[in-house]
Order: C-alpha cells, then sequence, then structure tokens
C-alpha cells in the first residue's frame, strides 16, 4: 500500500498460525530484508503481562478468555491442550513463534492484550459469568461449557483489535511500515486502509 498525501509505505504480511516451517522462514527472510529498507515492523501478541496479576486473578482471567474463545490459548499444535480442535493439537505443522519469524527487540508490537479485550468486552456487553463447569473442567481439558456468542466474541477478537491496529498504522510517526498479523484481520483492516487514502499496489512476495 502507498498513501499519495502522507507519503508512506504500508506493507502487510498476512500469517498463519500453524503452518509448514518453511513458511515461517520465508517470513523471517522478509523481516530481515525489509528492516535493512528502514521498515518498522508492527506485530501481534494479545500475551497477558503475568507481573500485574496474584495467581488466582490470572486463573480467572485464562478462565474468562477460554469462555470467550472457546479454547485455552496455548501454542496452536499443544497435544496436551484438549480444549483445543482435534486437527489443530494433532498436526505436525510449526506453531508461529517470535523466534522462528524472527522478531527483534526493535519491533514493535500493537494488540490489545488479554486482560484489556476482556475488559473492554464486559463494558460492551455483560460481565462474564464463571460457572462451576468452567472452574471444574482444567483448562486443557475437553471445554464443553457454556460459551459467548459468536458475534460478539468475532466483535471483540477481531473488529476491536482491528480498529486498533487501523488506528495504530494511520497515526504512526513511521512512514515505512510493515504489519504481521493474521491474515483474517486483512480483509477488514485493507478496506478500511483504502478508505483512509491507502492504495494497494501489489503483493508483497
Amino acid at each position: 500500500f502507498y498513501n499519495k498525501k502522507e507519503n508512506k509505505k504500508l506493507i502487510t504480511i498476512p500469517m498463519v498460525h500453524l503452518n509448514h516451517q518453511e513458511f515461517y522462514d520465508d517470513v523471517k527472510y522478509k523481516l530481515d530484508s525489509l528492516r535493512k529498507q528502514n521498515y518498522t515492523i508492527f506485530y501481534e501478541s494479545v500475551r497477558l503481562d503475568t507481573t500485574l496479576y496474584s495467581k488466582e486473578e490470572i486463573d480467572t482471567i485464562k478462565m474468562k478468555a477460554r469462555k470467550l474463545m472457546g479454547f485455552h490459548l496455548t501454542a496452536y499444535n499443544d497435544k496436551e491442550n484438549k480444549s483445543l480442535p482435534k486437527a489443530l493439537r494433532n498436526s505436525k505443522y510449526a506453531n508461529q513463534t517470535r523466534e522462528n519469524i524472527g522478531l527483534t527487540k526493535t519491533d514493535i508490537k500493537i494488540d490489545v492484550p488479554l486482560d484489556t479485550l476482556l475488559r473492554v468486552f464486559e463494558l460492551k456487553y455483560n460481565r462474564i459469568i464463571l460457572g462451576p463447569c468452567d472452574y471444574l473442567t482444567g483448562l486443557k481439558q475437553e471445554y464443553n461449557c457454556q460459551q459467548v456468542s459468536s458475534f460478539k466474541r468475532d466483535d471483540v477478537i477481531m473488529s476491536i483489535r482491528n480498529q486498533y491496529i487501523e488506528y495504530k498504522v494511520l497515526n504512526s510517526p513511521y512512514d515505512k511500515i510493515a504489519l504481521v498479523y493474521g491474515k483474517n484481520h486483512f480483509k477488514e483492516l485493507n478496506e478500511s486502509f483504502k478508505k483512509k487514502g491507502y492504495k494497494h499496489l501489489k503483493e508483497y512476495k
């Protein structure tokens, strides 16, 4: 993408969080190349800062997040996490990590952390109430408890995060940005960038 008025360049790199290692090697190569061209790397991560909470509070956040997402968030190929779809946890594919795509300390995380996502959900919709089923089901056990509606889930997990990403990109002081994010985010984001004056030039390969 190129914004002529702002003289800004934006490269989007859609990610699949479970894929062949060769895919991540290619992403790492691209990011290394883009840094040499003075691009600033923006990446996603909803990782919780556990230093801010007690163990009990962390457990509650994890259970609420599971109720929101329908599974306990770990590596997607975690064979011990039976809350994940079977096709994922038994996959022979590699899981995306900071290391295998070559993220560095100079790269910038632009995302909404898990605790903030939960607060946004509860402010916009309703408090997430944990029941006996949630407390009695281990985080990595198969999850059959009542979940949040898919509409509300997608609004927070996708749309709210997309709004934040768009804001950070559009208001960034950097004139060359590479945005590394899950591919499902870009259908909405690409249209938003076009409306804000970014012209799609070509696919980055």
